[in-house]
């Protein structure tokens, strides 16, 4: 039996695209944190070079004076038995869901071999390759399984590092060859698996070293998997996590409890994480660089879920109520409708991400309450904040003007269509017929502009105050692939999230401001303050005339 270390770090590097040099700079820096005997690194890089396979490292191995790639301790390999890619050594249980899987293969086989349809024997391409996909659940399982089976720890961070696109479908750890990506309720069924392995002990932290994970949606589908998850609302630079002073803050002050401490090691170190993130890039604002990162308690995401709906219900019920006799109000063009004007405006003005599909669900509800709203809302919102504030975000820091009003959590909240994929998430589907879900049906419909000529006597006109434009508009969606070929490529500052053409972009609010005040997350937050006042300030004019 392995001896029992006091964390086990297992980061999944998903680099089989544009963040292969990203990927190994990773594993330099974790190599430089010389974390010692009483933490276990392990890492699975899956690079984007066809020649290259994918290798398993236990960082520093062999010592610290040796290279990176001294740390390796296996390869993939395609093994012509089983067809499929694997490494040498997997854990048992691993090996145990192989044969199942070859079981079940070989009995379809002989179904289809038997009715010599060519159609149905086409169903599967046989892969001969030692290509490992970073967007297969059996990929991820099997690192996951192999570093609980090999190295056995008290307390246990996985880290997931690739591409990712919050709620949008198929881009969750992309993998360009071969070309897949993780759904999920893959990644769902994964972490329960794991959860099994462990007797039921969940994984104390899950990091999301990425774009746009830190959200409610993301935590629901991850409800039960793990105690916390550390990631961030917004874009994140390509360089991702800083590996080496989060692992030497780890081998600081997490490695041993201290006695009396009421927070968990784990609590603690998840918010530390948050804290390394936003000082490691805390003087990058000057390049125009703006981030953000929260640590969310996953224990706590059940009540976030009920405050949620909570929150749709009253927001779809006054907009309905405002819209109710729509027949009667279409005839004067005089109507108003205060509600939606004040909701509309509250969603312009909030904090928002990736093409204004995601805000932050702090600010949205601070926005809501700085209109003259029904009190049903206002107490609701009320309720959403101090739960955040005080139950569910552990710590959410910022550097930047972009993102500065972001606080942890984020939620998915379009103006015109709601994607199709976004319905298969475990929470919306308990919200569809009141709650969450069913307000941004209501909401895209209502809030709709009318047709041009809409007093013209005609059929198209029923259609569009009976809401029936939703079908019509379902019809023409995007495909579940959505924002993939908008997404940033380079998961930020890379193309500065923008095309250079672009003078006036929305990645972060309608017009966000231009300077911002840090919280003490920096610890050089006071020098920032006085350098953007050095920046931006306007020279006094001199009280001398000029001759």
């Amino acid at each position: 039996m392995p001896r029992k270390a006091a964390w086990t770090v297992m980061v999944y590097l998903a680099g089989d695209n544009n963040l292969t040099t990203e990927c190994l700079f990773a594993l330099t820096e974790m190599k430089k944190a010389l974390p010692g005997d009483k933490i276990n690194v392990i890492a699975q890089f899956d690079p984007q070079d066809a020649h290259v396979p994918t290798h398993r490292y236990e960082i520093n191995r062999n010592g610290p004076n040796t290279t990176i790639f001294d740390d390796i301790i296996d390869e993939a390999h395609f093994d012509p038995m089983t067809r499929e890619v694997c490494f040498k050594k997997e854990s048992e249980n691993a090996n145990a869901f192989l044969s199942s899987r070859v079981a079940r293969r070989e009995i379809i086989r002989q179904v289809l071999d038997e009715k010599q349809d060519l159609t149905l024997l086409a169903f599967e391409e046989e892969r001969i390759t030692d290509e490992t996909d970073t967007g297969s659940p059996v990929t991820l399982y099997n690192f996951l399984s192999f570093c609980l089976q090999e190295y056995p720890a008290e307390h246990y961070l996985v880290v997931l590092s690739g591409h990712s696109g919050g709620t949008n479908s198929d881009y969750l750890l992309t993998d360009t060859s071969p070309r897949g990506s993780l759904t999920f309720n893959e990644l769902k069924t994964v972490f329960k698996e794991i959860q099994k392995d462990l007797n039921g002990q969940k994984i104390d932290i899950i990091g999301m070293d990425n774009c746009l994970m830190s959200m409610a949606e993301v935590c629901y589908e991850l409800r039960g998997a793990a105690d916390f998850l550390v990631g961030c609302e917004s874009f994140s630079p390509a360089s991702g996590w800083p590996y080496k002073e989060i692992l030497q803050r780890l081998k600081t002050d997490f490695v041993k409890s201290k006695k009396g401490k009421k927070k968990s090691i784990a609590e603690n170190f998840a918010r530390a994480i948050v804290e390394e993130y936003a000082n490691y890039y805390s003087g990058y604002w000057m390049s125009g660089l703006s981030v953000s990162q929260s640590a969310l308690d996953l224990r706590k995401v059940d009540e976030l879920g009920e405050l949620l709906n909570q929150l749709g219900a009253v927001l779809e019920k006054k907009l309905l109520d405002e819209y109710q006799p729509e027949s009667k109000k279409r005839k004067s063009k005089k109507t108003s409708h205060p509600f939606s004007d004040a909701l509309v405006l509250a969603h312009w003005e909030a904090q928002s991400y990736n093409g204004e599909l995601f805000v932050d669900l702090r600010d949205l509800c601070s926005c809501l309450e700085a209109r003259d709203l029904p009190n049903e809302v206002t107490k609701v919102c009320a309720e959403v904040k101090k739960f955040i504030e005080t139950k569910f975000v552990l710590k959410s820091c910022f550097v930047g003007a972009a993102y500065q009003y972001s606080y942890g959590v984020s939620i998915y909240f379009p103006w015109s269509q709601v994607a199709n994929s976004y319905w298969n998430l475990d929470f919306v589907k308990a919200s569809m017929t009141s709650g969450w879900g069913s307000f941004l049906n209501s909401y895209t419909v209502v809030t709709r502009r009318e047709p041009r000529d809409a007093d013209k006597k005609s059929k198209l006109n029923s259609i569009q105050t009976a809401g029936l434009v939703q079908q019509i508009a379902e019809s023409r969606m995007m495909t579940d692939r959505m924002m993939t070929d908008r997404m940033m490529t380079d998961r930020m500052m890379t193309d500065r999230m923008m095309t250079e053409g672009s003078s006036n972009p929305i990645h972060s609010m309608r017009n966000p401001p231009l300077v911002f005040f840090p919280t003490d997350c920096v610890k050089d937050h006071r020098e920032v303050v006085a350098v953007q006042e050095r920046f931006w300030s306007t020279p006094k004019a001199s009280s001398e005339p000029s001759s």
